[in-house]
């Protein structure tokens, strides 16, 4: 096959991939005693395209098989416990956890968020915004331990090393994909020239200088189109990448 041709199939490939991961429903496991509360949360996330599990008590919950779930919904007060204390065994799959509970507290909600909470949503709550924080929580465990990184119609797949926006790709170089990887990985955070120059060169290997990097920054914002205007320079600093709007 003709390399014209092997990079057609590796692009039908990773699109293909991409819609999967698009289209793939979320399992979310509620642990709820309340039952009118955990069959509304059920019914609103399942009209929503989600997968939803229901457990009880905390004796359920360990003896249920939870590898498979996306994100946990804890009520902390239950019948033989509390929730607190199965964290540990949550945080060992790596994945996010939302407190939903009448505990109000400031210290009930800053242990909550201490010991491995991702959110604390405090009872009562709008489905509608316990959807939206879902959503929230999701979409950054995925940026932090998925193939892609995704960016409104921009998406970065690690793995190939390669950018995609609005489904077409966009050839860059390597400094330009190591900075642009940097930047998706550390959204509306503030990156010191400093560190970029450190992670994108090897100084031992070329010469880089202030003048390097901007020049790279420039180019790659040329190739993002409407997405580099959100590398923002930061003055006296470094970059940010902002959220899209």
């Amino acid at each position: 096959m003709c390399v014209v041709g092997l990079h057609f199939v590796k692009l039908i490939i990773l699109m293909k991939l991409q819609r999967k991961s698009y289209m793939e429903k979320s399992k979310i496991l509620v642990l709820e005693d309340n039952k009118i509360i955990r069959e509304g949360i059920k019914e609103y996330l399942e009209e929503n395209n989600y997968i939803v599990e229901e457990v009880t008590t905390i004796e359920e919950f360990y003896n249920k098989f939870i590898d498979d779930i996306d994100i946990f919904l804890l009520d902390i007060n239950l019948p033989d416990g509390n929730a607190f204390n199965i964290v540990p065994k949550i945080k060992k799959l790596k994945k996010p956890i939302i407190f939903l509970t009448v505990r109000d507290e400031e210290e009930d909600i800053i242990n909550g968020l201490k010991i491995g909470g991702d959110d604390y949503i405090t009872k009562p709550f709008k489905l509608s915004i316990l959807k939206a924080r879902i959503e929230t929580v999701l979409r950054r465990y995925k940026n932090e331990n998925g193939r892609f990184i995704y960016y409104d119609k921009m998406v970065l797949d690690i793995e190939g090393t390669a950018l995609y926006i609005d489904g077409n790709e966009v050839e860059l170089r390597p400094k330009e994909y190591l900075l642009l990887e940097t930047f998706m990985k550390n959204i509306e955070k503030t990156l010191t020239r400093d560190f970029l120059m450190e992670i994108t060169w090897d100084n031992y290997e070329e010469f880089v200088n202030d003048n390097t990097l901007s020049v790279t920054i420039k180019r790659l914002r040329e190739k993002l189109e409407i997405y580099g205007k959100n590398i923002k320079t930061i003055r006296g600093l470094g970059y940010k990448l902002e959220s899209y709007k």
